[in-house]
């Protein structure tokens, strides 16, 4: 029971974190104690540009955050938010096998010179090319204890980095990691259990007033099509009462159509009811609906990218490395690897991508994974 509470604790942290971003670094102190390690970090990464923000952090060393910074041109870990599930974690170790981690670059000038080992990573948010991480640092193996505890905490920390700018709270600050997602051009209303509207973003707003998908019916939350306006009330409905932790982690996905005859997609998600009784008195919203347009007309998502070609991550990673201008000897130098097997992953990626000549490759890639205009 101590242990539990405990817990209970320790998530209605992270749940105050989304009002309050300032408690972070108290909170992330607190996620180490609990699941073991030696630092928290989160962060946003761009695997195409190979860039990283860091959002909030507690035990990190200047030194070593700036090396991080400087070295994500090599770091093999960065494009794994494409192949591996929100909430669900993995290591530098376990992702590329012991030997290889090892003989990475990476590993031998940042990690290890920084006093680490390794890390136990999940991916809280994915954009169109770029994706959240909470990272852990260790200075041994990450141990099987520790993961489980992250996949524990994980949808929490999510769901709590993704909801706050969207509670009307006056310490919010403006520079968090969903507002970094763009994620003023995705409709988010938030409801009760009975759909009643709590709040709306502006993309949110812009969609109630066009009418033309979703719409306001007296202070309830509706849509154009009657059986899909049931449909969503029952998702709401659903998500208000459900466990959250038996809940889809990706939310109830709902096609709507649009007047115009285009779709779009909402994700219907809980905000934890049950476990915050504060939420319940400070904040009445217990839904979140996400709403995005779909069509060809969308960025193509590296996730998507690697799916749509069957690319495994030993090629992905070879393949990213190409994209910073490497030669292939130089990819495989940074990825541990020998420069045959490097050859033989580029020889996969033309067979597959359907393309004979490297520059043929990297201008397919840098189409697909082209960042949204505006």
């Amino acid at each position: 029971m101590a242990t539990d509470a405990k817990l209970l604790d320790l998530i209605g942290q992270i749940y105050d974190c989304a009002i309050e971003p300032k408690k972070w670094p108290d909170t992330l102190e607190q996620i180490v104690g609990h699941i073991g390690g030696q630092a928290a970090a989160i962060s946003l990464q761009d695997p195409l540009t190979r860039q990283v923000r860091l959002i909030s952090q507690w035990g990190i060393k200047p030194d070593f955050e700036k090396s991080m910074m400087q070295a994500m041109p090599i770091n093999p870990l960065i494009s794994m938010g494409w192949f591996v599930d929100v909430d669900e974690p993995f290591t530098g170790e376990g992702a590329l096998g012991r030997e290889s981690y090892l003989k990475t670059r990476f590993y031998k000038e940042i990690i290890a010179p920084g006093g680490y080992y390794d890390a136990a990573l999940t991916v809280l948010a994915k954009s169109v090319n770029r994706f959240g991480s909470l990272s852990v640092p260790t200075d041994g193996p990450v141990s099987d204890m520790t993961l489980e505890r992250l996949r524990e905490i994980a949808p929490h920390v999510r769901r709590a980095v993704s909801i706050a700018d969207l509670l009307d709270a006056r310490a919010l600050e403006s520079g968090m990691l969903s507002a970094a997602f763009d994620l003023l051009t995705i409709g988010i209303i938030l409801v009760d259990d009975k759909a009643r509207i709590i709040h709306a973003n502006a993309a949110g707003n812009r969609l109630l007033e066009e009418r033309s998908a979703v719409r306001r019916d007296g202070d309830q939350l509706s849509c154009r099509d009657p059986k899909t306006a049931n449909e969503l009330v029952l998702a709401i409905q659903n998500a208000a009462s459900g466990n959250t932790a038996e809940f889809p982690k990706s939310g109830i996905a709902l096609p709507i159509s649009k007047a115009d005859g285009s779709d779009m997609a909402a994700w219907i998600l809980p905000l934890d009811r049950g476990l915050r009784n504060q939420f319940a008195v400070s904040f009445s919203a217990s839904v979140a609906v996400f709403l995005r347009q779909l069509g060809d007309m969308s960025p193509f998502p590296g996730e998507l990218f690697v799916k749509r070609f069957g690319i495994s991550p030993a090629e992905c990673r070879v393949l990213m490395m190409l994209t910073q201008g490497m030669t292939v000897r130089e990819a495989a130098s940074a990825l541990g690897i020998s420069e045959p097997t490097a050859k033989t992953h580029l020889q996969k990626l033309f067979q597959k991508t359907g393309t004979d000549r490297q520059p043929d490759l990297m201008r397919l890639v840098m189409s697909a994974l082209a960042p949204a205009a505006g």
